[in-house]
């Protein structure tokens, strides 16, 4: 934090003395109507002064820079962070929701891998899928019959093309 401090200082310090610079040369070139008198001061003091100038700027940017780059790491390492408690939490297995559509299965089958043929939708939604679909996992779904559908006016879902039996 002081070093940060110390470092934006140095920058205005330096172009702060390139200002000083550049108005010495102004005074002394104002003084002078003899142009070969008034090269001495062009020389010294207006190429130093904005060659001063320009360094303090630089130091203030490559400070900036600086600051930027590091709330950058710190950005990175909460991604990182969270990426980490996500896939931990993904390996913990999701809490069961209520209504949720997976979960229904009977016993001794796997969820993900279960579909008697069964056609769900969730309240107000606009399209019905098959019991596995991921598109309603964790949703509130309920089972549909196609009178359900047809009244509802549902469309087939993109992703799991539920078929109605006939």
């Amino acid at each position: 934090m002081v070093v940060d401090v110390v470092r934006a200082v140095r920058g205005w310090v330096v172009a702060i003395a390139g200002g000083v610079l550049l108005f010495g040369c102004y005074l002394g070139v104002s003084a002078e109507t003899d142009p070969g008198r008034q090269l001495p001061y062009f020389a010294s003091g207006g190429l130093g002064g904005l060659a001063l100038v320009l360094l303090g700027c630089a130091l203030l940017v490559a400070d900036q820079i600086d600051a930027t780059s590091k709330g950058d790491r710190r950005s990175d390492h909460q991604v990182d962070d969270l990426h980490r408690l996500i896939v931990a939490a993904a390996g913990a297995g999701p809490a069961p929701s209520a209504g949720a559509v997976r979960g229904t299965a009977p016993a001794g089958t796997g969820a993900d891998s279960y579909d008697d043929g069964g056609l769900f939708a969730v309240p107000a939604g606009r399209t019905y899928h098959r019991r596995t679909c991921d598109m309603i996992v964790g949703k509130p779904a309920q089972p549909v019959d196609p009178e359900q559908i047809a009244a509802r006016g549902l469309t087939a879902c993109t992703i799991c093309e539920p078929k109605i039996a006939a």
